[in-house]
């Protein structure tokens, strides 16, 4: 491939094939791949440096999506699940026995969000799974801005970029723990 910028009929097509994709968000680059790709997975986390003790954000379509993956919900996480999502919210919640175990951590809940982005909506027209996504930097710095600087940092050939703009939102998503209510991350 000679460029690394994709339309999203490419970034579907290089999700399917266990590569990396820097994509935009709501407010921040994130660099994902295909949340069932084991070996995408541990990629991102040898690309970015991180401890593999932390875990990712799970990017989903919908809540119909992730729900064969996680403990069944109260009416009331539900509905306050429905209020958050689509949106920049992303909720910890409790995973069950169907989770991959490399998605799987010492908690015993995943982050997850469903995003109102529209390039991430587009994207998930095509692309029919889930994504893992963390922030576009190496574990500890400054999140980068440019996808081109980003594409030079994770200087690899099975890193690409979606093509999209951002989101206007200046700070990651707030993270929220859906059984407690209580906000880790503002």
């Amino acid at each position: 491939m000679s460029t690394k910028s994709l339309d999203v009929f490419e970034s579907i097509d290089w999700l399917n094939n266990g590569k990396i994709l820097i994509h935009p968000t709501e407010g921040i680059w994130g660099l994902g791949c295909n949340a069932f790709d084991q070996k995408a997975f541990k990629k991102i986390y040898f690309l970015k440096k991180r401890d593999s003790q932390k875990s990712f954000i799970l990017l989903a379509p919908s809540y119909d999506a992730i729900k064969k993956y996680i403990i069944k919900l109260t009416d009331d996480d539900i509905s306050f699940l429905k209020k958050s999502w689509p949106g920049p919210v992303t909720l910890l919640i409790e995973f069950n026995n169907e989770l991959p175990s490399h998605l799987k951590n010492h908690t015993g809940k995943i982050a997850i969000r469903v995003s109102n982005h529209l390039p991430l909506e587009r994207l998930f027209k095509g692309f029919n799974g889930l994504m893992i996504s963390t922030s576009a930097n190496i574990s500890g710095e400054e999140a980068i801005n440019d996808p081109i600087e980003i594409i030079n940092t994770f200087d690899d050939i099975d890193v690409a970029y979606y093509n999209e703009s951002l989101g206007t939102n200046k700070k990651p998503s707030t993270i929220i723990d859906l059984a407690s209510r209580k906000i880790i991350r503002k």
